[in-house]
């Protein structure tokens, strides 16, 4: 005898596509005009719904926000995965598709990204408990980084014990126990430089294409990667 799942019922049938219309609706008042404009009276005019009604799905405007927060998180972090999932380049490479994607994930979904990075209200938390989706893709960042690295230079240290002890508890945190500092220091350089480069982008500061914002990219990957791989003198 197999075991079938058990049934759903009709009325959590409708509350789940009633929270998923909710979650598009969200999105679809964000990428049009920006998270300021979502409010709750803005999602049930949207969904010919009563404001009440939404809260029974969400208790707050902030808590919706934070929802649509992590399910962001996760949106660019699957594109990040996709990109490099099964894919038979060197590691160096891959860290290059790796960092397109989120350049790439970043520009198609403007508003979203600057959502993510936005302040939010003092009363809820700007990451849930525990490695987020952005964690998991900066230990996919380590994990290419430390391939580079192999075979690794006889010093993986920064050179400075305190930096170096804060490296290994980032590393750790991230599920990566074993990541040398030079990696940990080359992941938060490529990460911060390209987050920088990319936030500048979504500003117009490359419009007039006197530069380009991916070679300004890949100099960094490069410059962190050298860094990270050098022979200490």
């Amino acid at each position: 005898m197999t075991n079938q799942p058990p049934a759903v019922s009709r009325r959590e049938r409708l509350r789940a596509q009633t929270f998923q219309e909710i979650e598009d609706s969200s999105f679809a008042i964000i990428d049009a005009d920006g998270v300021h404009a979502l409010t709750i009276a803005a999602l049930a005019r949207s969904m010919a719904m009563s404001a009440p009604a939404v809260y029974r799905y969400f208790a707050s405007r902030d808590a919706l926000i934070a929802h649509l927060v992590t399910v962001s998180y996760q949106q660019l972090t699957t594109a990040m995965a996709e990109a490099v999932e099964g894919s038979r380049r060197a590691p160096r490479s891959r860290v290059r598709l790796l960092v397109a994607a989120y350049r790439d994930w970043a520009l198609s979904h403007r508003r979203r990204y600057g959502m993510l990075f936005a302040e939010r209200a003092g009363d809820v938390a700007s990451r849930p408990p525990g490695q987020t989706p952005l964690d998991q893709a900066m230990a996919l960042l380590v994990d290419l980084l430390a391939a580079v690295q192999n075979p690794a230079p006889a010093d993986t240290t920064t050179g400075d014990r305190t930096l170096d002890e804060q490296l290994r508890q980032w590393a750790r945190a991230r599920g990566r126990p074993d990541t040398t500092p030079r990696a940990a220091t080359a992941a938060i350089r490529i990460w911060t430089r390209v987050h920088g480069i990319v936030s500048l982008e979504l500003t117009g500061m490359f419009e007039n294409r006197t530069i380009e914002a991916q070679r300004l990219i890949d100099l960094e990957i490069d410059s962190a990667v050298h860094a990270m791989t050098a022979t200490a003198p």
